[in-house]
C-alpha cells in the first residue's frame, strides 16, 4: 500500500473538509466549534491540529493544489472501500485512514473517535448520504464543484439579476444565516453597537474588508464584488451595513483614493482587517452639504513640519460621524492653510485615541445619542483644539506639502481640485443607491409573499376567501414598485460597471451617481411604507421587520448628500453639457435644435405617430428607449430656453437656476 503524504488523523477528516469547503463558506460559528473539537481530538498530533485549523482560515482557504491532493487521495480509495464505509463522510474518512495506516486500526474503532468526528461533520452541515453520493460522483467524474453547475440549479431570474456574482452573493447569504449573525432586538444602543462591532470584525475575518483595496496591500482589488457584498448585507441589519460602509468604504477608500503609497503601506492592511478602526469626518454642524464651506482648519507649521487641526467654533464641529466612538483614527476634511494662503478642502489622517482607547489631548467626542434608526452605529460629534499631526498625514494625491514647506498640486485650479477630491469618493453614492434598492427588494419580498398566503373576503359563502394578491388593487400597489426595483437594479449595475471600469467620462458618472442615488433612495422610502401598509397589522409587528426597515432606511435620502441637492447637481450637469454642445458646434447646434422642435411639432399632431397603441409597438424596447430620449431632450431644451429668457431680463444666474 502506497503511503499518503498525510497522517492518519488528517486523512480521517479530509472527506469532510472537502465537502465543507465546496460552498467556500465556513462561518464563524462553524469555525469556533470545529476549533474546539479539533483541539480535543486525542489521536491528532499538535502539527495535525495546526494544519486543520489553518485549513479553516477563510482569509487563506486551501488552494487548488491542496484540493487536487484531496481529490486524488479520495479517488484512489473511495471506490474500493467496503459498502459500510459509504454511508457518511465519517465512515469514509475512517476507512481511508485504516486502509492507509492499518497499524492504527484500534483508534478508529473507538466510540469516542467516531462521535468526535460525527460532531465535526454535523458542525459542517454535511448530509451523510447526500454528501457521500455527491463526493463519489464528482471524484469519479474527475472534476470538482463548478460555478456553472451551481448556476444551473438556481432560478433563471436570480442568474439574470446576480450574473457572474451569483456565487459570491450566495456565500454572503449563507454567512449571514449563521447563528453568529442572528438578527435580534436590542434594548439599548450600547448593546446594538457592541454587536455591530463584533459582526464587523467577523466580516473582516472572512476577508470582506479587503475587497476594494489593491492586492499589494493585502486587498482583493475587486470593487464589483464589494458592491455585491454590500447589496446582500443591506438585507441583514442595516446598522451593520452602515458601519461596514464607514470603515471600509468611507474611511478606507479616502485613504486609498486620496492618499499615496506611504499611506497605503501604513494603513490599508490594518484597516481592512478591522485592526485599525476609523471614521470619516467631513460634515459639520453649521454647513451640512456645503463641504466647500467647512470651517475646520489644517494650518501648516513650517517650523515643526506639522499640521495643526483646529475647530474655530462650536458649529464647526464634525457632525453625525459614524464610528466616532469606536475609532482610533479619523480622516478629517479641513481647509488647508500654508503660508497664510487657503488652498481649499483637503483630507488629513488624525489619530483620535491611544492604545487604551483614551481620547488624545485636544480632541473632544460626544455621542449623538439615540436616532430614529441605525442605533447600532456609533454616530458622534468631534471637535479639535490645536491638534498637531505630522505633515505626512496629509492625504496628498491631489495636493501636497514638499520638504521645503511649499504647497504643490498637479491641479492648479482650486475649484477643479476640490471637485476632483470629491469625485474620488463618488463610489459612496453608488453603493448607497444599491443598498436602498436592496432594502426595497426585501420589503417587496415580504409583502408579496404575505399577499400570496393571506386570504380575505369571498364572493359566495361556499367559496374559499380570495388571496390578497389576486385583488387588482393589491397588484396595483405592489407590482409597479416591483417593476421599478428591477429597473433600478439594472440601472445601478450599469452605473457600477461604468464607475469600476472607468469607461464613462468621470463627470457623467458623477451626474448619473447623484441622480440614481436620489431616485433609488426615494423609491426605497416609498416602497417600504407601501409594503408595510399592504401587510396590514402584521406589517406593524417588529418581528416582520418593517419597523427596522423604515427606521433604518429613512436616512438614506440624506446620506451622501441630500436628495434635492443631488437632483440640482444632476440638473446642473445636464445644463452644462447642453451649454457645451452650443459652445462646440455654434450655429449648427442652434439649427439642429430648431429642426428637432419643428419635427417634434409635426409628430405631436400626426396621429400616425402619436396614437399607435398596439402592444407590439408599446412593448418594443427601442420605442421605449427613444421615447425617454425624446422626453429628456424636450425637457432640457425647455428649461434651457426658460433660463435664457430670465438671464436676458438680467436675473442673476443663481436666481435663474
Amino acid at each position: 500500500m502506497v503511503k499518503s503524504e498525510y497522517s492518519p488523523g488528517l486523512i480521517s477528516l479530509i472527506p469532510m473538509f472537502y465537502v465543507g469547503w465546496s460552498d467556500s463558506v465556513l462561518s464563524p460559528s462553524e469555525m469556533k466549534f470545529i476549533h474546539q473539537k479539533i483541539s480535543a481530538l486525542t489521536f491528532l498530533s499538535e502539527s495535525d491540529k495546526s494544519q486543520l485549523i489553518a485549513w479553516t482560515n477563510p482569509l487563506n482557504p486551501p488552494d487548488d493544489q491542496i484540493f487536487k491532493s484531496w481529490v486524488n487521495l479520495i479517488k484512489r480509495h473511495a471506490s474500493s472501500l467496503p459498502e459500510s464505509a459509504k454511508q457518511s463522510m465519517v465512515s469514509l474518512g475512517i476507512e481511508m485512514a485504516k486502509t492507509l495506516h492499518p497499524e492504527d486500526g484500534q483508534i478508529w474503532e473507538a466510540d469516542s473517535t467516531v462521535q468526535a468526528l460525527t460532531d465535526i461533520e454535523d458542525a459542517l452541515g454535511i448530509k451523510n448520504k447526500e454528501s457521500y453520493n455527491l463526493i463519489l460522483h464528482k471524484i469519479r467524474a474527475g472534476y470538482s464543484f463548478s460555478n456553472e453547475e451551481k448556476k444551473t440549479v438556481s432560478k433563471e431570474i436570480q442568474v439574470l439579476l446576480d450574473g457572474t456574482l451569483l456565487d459570491e452573493r450566495n456565500k454572503v447569504k449563507a454567512l449571514l444565516q449563521d447563528p453568529a449573525f442572528k438578527l435580534q432586538h436590542f434594548e439599548t444602543k450600547e448593546q446594538h453597537r457592541e454587536k455591530c462591532l463584533e459582526w464587523l470584525k467577523l466580516l473582516a475575518e472572512q476577508g470582506y474588508g479587503s475587497l476594494g483595496f489593491p492586492k499589494e496591500y493585502g486587498g482583493q482589488d475587486n470593487l464589483v464584488k464589494y458592491g455585491a457584498v454590500f447589496e446582500v448585507m443591506a438585507q441583514h441589519d442595516v446598522s451593520l451595513l452602515i458601519k461596514f460602509g464607514v470603515q471600509f468604504g468611507l474611511f478606507g477608500s479616502s485613504i486609498h483614493l486620496l492618499g499615496t503609497e506611504k499611506h497605503h503601506k501604513k494603513y490599508i492592511e490594518a484597516l481592512s482587517k478591522a485592526e485599525l478602526l476609523g471614521c470619516f469626518a467631513m460634515t459639520e454642524t453649521g454647513h451640512g452639504s456645503n463641504v466647500r464651506g467647512i470651517e475646520t482648519t489644517a494650518s501648516f507649521d513650517k517650523n515643526t513640519h506639522e499640521i495643526i487641526i483646529h475647530t474655530p467654533n462650536h458649529q464647526a464641529g464634525k457632525e453625525y460621524i459614524g464610528n466616532a466612538l469606536d475609532s482610533t483614527m479619523s480622516v478629517v476634511f479641513a481647509q488647508l492653510i500654508v503660508d497664510g494662503e487657503n488652498h481649499g478642502v483637503h483630507a488629513i489622517v488624525v489619530p483620535l485615541r491611544d492604545a487604551n482607547h483614551e481620547l488624545l489631548q485636544g480632541i473632544t467626542v460626544k455621542d449623538n445619542g439615540y436616532k430614529m434608526g441605525l442605533n447600532g452605529v456609533d454616530n458622534g460629534r468631534i471637535w479639535f483644539d490645536q491638534v498637531r499631526v505630522p505633515s505626512e498625514n496629509l492625504l496628498d494625491k491631489y495636493g501636497a506639502i514638499d520638504a521645503e514647506g511649499n504647497y504643490q498640486s498637479s491641479i492648479a485650479n482650486p475649484s477643479k481640485r476640490f471637485f476632483t477630491i470629491l469625485a474620488a469618493l463618488v463610489g459612496g453614492r453608488i453603493f448607497v443607491g444599491v443598498a436602498g434598492n436592496s432594502i426595497s427588494k426585501k420589503a417587496l419580498s415580504i409583502a408579496i409573499k404575505y399577499a400570496l398566503k393571506r386570504r380575505q373576503f369571498n364572493n359566495a359563502p361556499d367559496q374559499e376567501e380570495t388571496l390578497l394578491l389576486d385583488y387588482p388593487s393589491h397588484q396595483a400597489r405592489l407590482m409597479p414598485l416591483l417593476a421599478k426595483s428591477y429597473a433600478i437594479h439594472f440601472g445601478l449595475a450599469y452605473l457600477r460597471d461604468q464607475f469600476v471600469t472607468e469607461a464613462m467620462d468621470r463627470r457623467k458618472v458623477e451626474t448619473l451617481a447623484a441622480g440614481m442615488k436620489a431616485y433609488s433612495t426615494w423609491h426605497c422610502t416609498h416602497t417600504v411604507q407601501e409594503c408595510r401598509e399592504a401587510c396590514g397589522g402584521k406589517g406593524y409587528l417588529a418581528e416582520n421587520q418593517f419597523a427596522y426597515l423604515k427606521a433604518d432606511s429613512d436616512i438614506f435620502t440624506t446620506f451622501e448628500g441630500d436628495n434635492t441637492v443631488l437632483m440640482q447637481l444632476v440638473a446642473k450637469g445636464l445644463l452644462s453639457e447642453f451649454r457645451q454642445e452650443f459652445h462646440d458646434e455654434g450655429y449648427r447646434a442652434v439649427i439642429r435644435i430648431l429642426a428637432e422642435k419643428i419635427s417634434g411639432s409635426l409628430t405631436e399632431i400626426n396621429p400616425a405617430f402619436t396614437r399607435k397603441t398596439d402592444a407590439s409597438h408599446l412593448l418594443d424596447s427601442d420605442f421605449q428607449y427613444q421615447s425617454f430620449k425624446y422626453r429628456e431632450r424636450k425637457m432640457l431644451v425647455s428649461v434651457g430656453e426658460r433660463m435664457q429668457r430670465l438671464l436676458k431680463r438680467r436675473v442673476n444666474a443663481y436666481d435663474a437656476f
